[in-house]
């Protein structure tokens, strides 16, 4: 009996593949912040004042998430102040910033819901898994200098 090729129609996960995902997905949410005239570092920094983060937590967070150091993180929540997003020492929504969240949050949830319809829970698990080790393997890359 010969020993047949392996299947190579199923998509190979590797920094390619995942790069083009980000990108694509990347394009279409800036398209939704155009509308709430947000950038994505305002985003995530208007999302940790969401979260009842007080502004050491939400500093941490998002210098974290987007990878920044303090002053560039003190320059988006004084921005998100500026633009009467945010408010107070502690700080909190506006009326206008729980609205431009709230708006946001609800056109990310829609993009979510049509991006992965149809894909089977176990495969998204088994997607979710395999990128937080490459996060993870990253972020030791990162650390190890």
């Amino acid at each position: 009996m010969t020993a047949t090729p392996a299947d190579t129609s199923a998509p190979l996960l590797d920094g390619r593949s995942i790069g083009i995902a980000y990108h694509a997905i990347a394009a279409v949410r800036d398209r939704l912040l155009a509308a709430s005239g947000l950038t994505f570092h305002q985003s995530v920094a208007l999302k940790a004042v969401a979260d009842g983060l007080d502004r050491a937590g939400a500093a941490d967070h998002v210098g974290a998430t987007l990878r920044i150091g303090a002053a560039r993180v003190d320059a988006l929540l004084g921005a998100l102040a500026g633009a009467g997003l945010v408010e107070g020492e502690r700080p909190c929504l506006t009326g206008k910033g729980r609205d431009i969240q709230e708006r946001y949050t609800g056109a990310v949830a829609g993009l979510t819901e049509r991006l992965y319809a149809d894909i089977p829970a176990a495969e998204r698990e088994i997607a979710a898994r395999a990128l937080a080790h490459v996060a993870a393997r990253a972020n030791a890359e990162l650390a190890a200098g």
